[in-house]
């Protein structure tokens, strides 16, 4: 997900936020805090995708990926 700051500027950088906390929690043992931060990141790509439906096509296959769309 690192390349989403490249692509999304602000919204990258805050995906990064609750991508690193994910990853804090899993380091940590703590999946069930690891997967509300991915559920943390899905809503803000959901909100995302739905001001603007024909950008964010990475976002959009993730959320499908994971489940979560």
């Amino acid at each position: 997900m690192r390349q989403e700051t490249l692509k999304y500027g602000s919204k990258g950088r805050n995906l990064l936020t609750y991508s690193d906390r994910r990853e804090q929690a899993i380091r940590q043992g703590d999946s069930e805090i690891a997967e509300a931060w991915f559920d943390q990141a899905a809503e803000y790509w959901k909100q995302a995708i739905a001001l603007t439906p024909g950008n964010y096509i990475e976002a959009q296959n993730w959320l499908k990926i994971t489940g979560r769309s």
